[in-house]
């Protein structure tokens, strides 16, 4: 219980910071061989396919996808109306987002989520590929961290007026 109160109060200290929403830090790797790509156009109802393709190539247990989390996730797109705003509904305890198109979601996963951290084992040379491109990450690791972190096992995302949100437990 103290963990989770523990979690709580970081999410929440971090949200009113506005910076990303904080996780237990992962250890960085070396790079490996060139990543498999998922498909292009990875939809709202294609993400999990890219979440499970790429935490498979970073060598993390797959994620469950859950439906009270996309609630959330489209809950806090929803209510940020075109802008980036961290909402911790319940059952949600760390959250990235992101601008991106819902054709997008890979390119917002793998360049501006993961590539903040571009010496994982599994994403290769993919952060100076096309999907690297177009990010500036001011020294950030947060969303490559919660969403590499061991310490959720479930996600949810979704897309509204060009900004992706996943939530995580």
């Amino acid at each position: 219980m103290y963990k989770t109160i523990q979690q709580t109060l970081l999410l929440v200290t971090a949200t009113l910071a506005g910076t990303a929403l904080a996780a237990p830090t992962t250890p960085l790797s070396r790079p490996g061989p060139s990543a498999v790509r998922a498909r292009d156009g990875a939809t709202s109802s294609s993400y999990m396919d890219v979440v499970s393709l790429w935490r498979a190539n970073l060598g993390l247990s797959a994620l469950a996808e859950d439906a009270g989390l996309a609630a959330n996730a489209q809950k806090t797109v929803d209510d940020g109306r075109g802008q980036m705003a961290h909402e911790l509904n319940p059952g949600t305890l760390g959250q990235v987002l992101a601008p991106g198109q819902p054709d997008e979601f890979e390119h917002v996963f793998v360049g501006g989520w993961l590539c903040e951290m571009p010496d994982m084992d599994g994403l290769g040379d993919v952060c100076a590929s096309d999907l690297g491109q177009g990010w500036y990450y001011d020294g950030q690791t947060g969303h490559a961290e919660i969403l590499t972190s061991p310490s959720y096992s479930r996600i949810g995302c979704a897309n509204a007026m060009g900004i992706w949100a996943c939530d995580l437990a």
